[in-house]
């Protein structure tokens, strides 16, 4: 398969679910070790879905290989390596902050503010346009639950899948025939469902839905019937690393047919936000991490990222403000969906701008090598600060004048957080 670029032509081929590349054109030379040390590492990772022609799906959160949008992925690392300038690959975009759910645990209720109204169609659709040309090369739509707006297939059909995939996270309540038909059609690639617990009892309690369980695996059955690959959204606590029931749900992801399971930290956020007591202790982190190593190592296609290893300096560390952005409904720009600091509104500023500017800040300039939000220098920086009665998100330029009134502000000046 060839892809062409200015002055680059790239020859992708697939053998036996190995892939392999050759470049030519006048940056040939220059670009053939990056393309064989980018084959290497996807090289490196399971094959959890073989595509229409002969596409490779490593995982859910990448574009599939080799193909055009797999390929921006490659061109944005190649700019990353050779100018030394980072563009996010992955913008995560909440749609709405409505849901069906009423879960205890939401990490985005907290942005709800009733005096702010959601981004309008058109609105969603300059960040989209925004957002590819940074080189974003995955667009996920959250909430809230996405499928509560009516608009979101034709915010789906919108992406440029030459440029870039499409995900889902939801609740799974509103998978019905036809709104996964209408998700198909508009050329939805991925979807996470979340699900709380391999209990279906547990799940509804904490999501407040009777029968979202049942409702949920039903329609993701639906979405894989359709084309559509699955995934499971889940988190780790030491209750569930130790309990079996994290395992358990490995198992029913197996069963089931999901392409992969997620298996998130228990992060303070959201409505946790100020309880650290649910950081993953280090011996229950290593169980998670050696769980989800054993399930991903097994013969069945079914992959599991596990956020404990890839968020570690064992993995890749931080993606917050590195190599992702979470925007809320009303169009604050996080470092991600978990980090409740907000950068600018794409309502007053370019997506450009905003980013440029978290880029800029000193406590965003590197990737960090452990997730922030778990990280206690980071949260007594960055969280303990906020005030009693603050509202989130919450504007970096407020977190500089409390440091300020408290004589923090030298801290600017320090990056190892």
């Amino acid at each position: 398969m060839r892809f062409d670029f200015d002055y680059l032509s790239v020859e992708m081929h697939v053998d036996d679910d190995k892939l392999s590349g050759t470049a030519h054109g006048y940056l040939g030379e220059l670009v053939q070790p990056f393309l064989g040390a980018f084959c290497n590492t996807m090289n490196s990772l399971k094959v959890i879905h073989h595509g229409k022609d002969g596409m490779l799906w490593h995982n859910l959160y990448n574009p599939p290989q080799p193909s055009k949008a797999g390929m921006r992925a490659l061109m944005r690392k190649m700019m990353e390596l050779m100018f030394k300038s980072i563009y996010p690959a992955t913008a995560n975009l909440a749609v709405t902050l409505r849901c069906q759910a009423k879960c205890v645990h939401c990490s985005a209720d907290p942005f709800t503010d009733r005096t702010k109204t959601e981004l309008s169609t058109a609105e969603v659709k300059s960040v989209i346009d925004q957002a590819l040309d940074l080189g974003c090369n995955i667009v996920i739509f959250t909430g809230g639950d996405p499928l509560v707006r009516p608009d979101l297939p034709e915010l789906i059909n919108y992406v440029d899948k030459d440029r870039a995939n499409v995900m889902i996270f939801t609740n799974g309540w509103g998978l019905t025939e036809q709104t996964v038909k209408e998700l198909a059609d508009a050329g939805l690639c991925t979807m996470n469902v979340s699900i709380d617990h391999v209990d279906p009892a547990v799940h509804n309690q904490l999501r407040g839905v009777p029968g979202l369980y049942e409702r949920a695996f039903e329609g993701a059955a639906r979405a894989r019937q359709a084309g559509i690959l699955t995934g499971i959204s889940t988190y780790a606590t030491g209750e569930k690393a130790n309990d079996g029931s994290l395992e358990r749900l490995l198992q029913v992801g197996q069963e089931s047919g999901f392409h992969e399971v997620t298996v998130f930290d228990c992060i303070p956020s959201g409505k946790f936000l100020k309880h650290t007591e649910l950081v993953l202790k280090p011996a229950d982190r290593r169980k998670v991490v050696e769980l989800c190593a054993r399930y991903n190592a097994m013969k069945h296609p079914m992959g599991v990222i596990c956020q404990s290893f890839i968020n570690s300096p064992d993995g890749v560390g931080c993606f917050g403000a590195f190599s992702q952005f979470y925007m809320t409904a009303y169009g604050e720009i996080n470092p991600c969906d978990f980090n409740p600091i907000s950068f600018g509104n794409v309502r007053d500023k370019s997506l450009q701008q905003i980013w440029t500017e978290m880029r800029n800040h000193p406590h965003f300039s590197k990737r960090h090598m452990t997730c922030r939000m778990q990280t206690p220098s980071y949260r007594r920086k960055f969280i303990d600060v906020l005030p009693d009665d603050f509202k989130l998100p919450f504007p970096i330029e407020e977190i500089h004048r409390i440091w300020q009134e408290k004589g923090m502000a030298a801290e600017l000046q320090k990056t190892s957080v």
